[in-house]
């Protein structure tokens, strides 16, 4: 099949769709920490307590499982697997399972790693709050929570979201699959459409076949399963894969798309790297960080610190937004994972 190329008008952003799938609780270690040059845990020395001063202790192993254990990932639960940085409480922390120590490679999830090898994987990308779901997905898109440290989202959130500078600026944007939080923001039940929110992730690929696809769209959760403990982790990739990063790659979009794969919070699995303390909030644990576009390096690792709100900072940028908070304003923008000054390359499946 022939790719059309759309044409844009000079000076317009060479990007001018962006996608964010943001799939559930896996540390960067349990998907990538093996993945040939990261930063991960091959080739170290790791085994953490199965209790406070123990000499027994556990290793980083390879599951067999493709459905893992759901373990705690909340604030409390978070902040002692960390343990002031020394991040060696996780073994006792989740309840002395040696699952917290499980990791998966390229033979489990190899489409992600085919993505991480024909684009770009970031392996310094924090999630933004130290804890569980909610608040991650809100500073991904408001660069807040306002203080929200659990899953207990008030029915209004008085705070702006990218959404109202969005429609300010006049792009178009949607939100698919799990969309109760944020239409939790006072803003969106004020001014937001229908068609701005689809609770079927399924409803994307047929917004791109018949070509309304909006400019910034954010998937939570891929409609063939969000990874979250215990789904299989492979259907959730497949899906990833099949209903929404080759649709879009096979498709009058990729010219000028932006896509990034990340996960919302660690879902207590074991990472070995300290996330740096930027406030009271966060950062929280490393997560993975997949970008693809006709302008993502080929088959680089992108080292710069980075966490939810570099992505919402990549959207304010392209369209020439002002940041929200103060997290966004400071954050980095995920710019090195990109070369706008080669040509778009065709796309590759993954």
């Amino acid at each position: 099949m022939q790719r059309r190329v759309r044409k844009l008008a000079p000076g317009t952003p060479k990007i001018q769709n962006i996608v964010i799938v943001l799939q559930e609780n896996h540390a960067f270690d349990n998907y990538f920490g093996t993945y040939p040059g990261a930063e991960g845990t091959a080739g170290k020395k790791i085994c953490l307590p199965i209790a406070r001063g123990s000499s027994n202790c556990v290793a980083p192993f390879h599951v067999s499982s493709l459905t893992p254990a759901d373990m705690n990932h909340g604030w409390s639960a978070a902040h002692e697997d960390y343990d002031g940085g020394k991040m060696d409480a996780f073994v006792y922390t989740e309840g002395r399972s040696s699952d917290t120590m499980g990791y998966y490679d390229g033979s489990d999830i190899p489409r992600y790693w085919k993505a991480a090898g024909n684009y770009v994987l970031c392996d310094h990308y924090f999630t933004s709050v130290m804890s569980q779901s909610a608040p991650n997905h809100l500073f991904l898109v408001a660069g807040t929570a306002w203080g929200l440290i659990d899953n207990k989202v008030p029915s209004s959130l008085d705070f702006p979201p990218i959404f109202q500078e969005l429609d300010q600026a006049g792009v178009s944007w949607k939100v698919y699959g799990f969309t109760k939080w944020y239409e939790s923001f006072s803003y969106v039940q004020k001014n937001s459409k229908s068609g701005n929110f689809a609770s079927s992730g399924s409803e994307f690929a047929s917004d791109i076949q018949q070509q309304k696809l909006a400019q910034v769209s954010w998937i939570i959760g891929a409609p063939g399963g969000s990874e979250h403990p215990p789904m299989n982790i492979q259907s959730g990739q497949d899906s990833v894969a099949d209903d929404i990063v080759n649709p879009i790659g096979n498709s009058p979009y990729w010219s000028s798309a932006a896509l990034f794969i990340t996960w919302d919070d660690y879902g207590g699995f074991y990472d070995h790297v300290p996330p740096p303390q930027v406030d009271q909030f966060g950062y929280g644990f490393r997560v993975p960080c997949l970008v693809i576009s006709p302008f993502a390096k080929r088959g680089s690792i992108d080292s710069a610190t980075n966490d939810h709100t570099s992505i919402l900072k990549f959207v304010e940028n392209n369209f020439g937004l002002a940041p929200l908070s103060a997290r966004d304003a400071k954050a980095n923008d995920l710019s090195e994972a990109f070369d706008f000054a080669a040509p778009g390359r065709g796309f590759t499946p993954i």
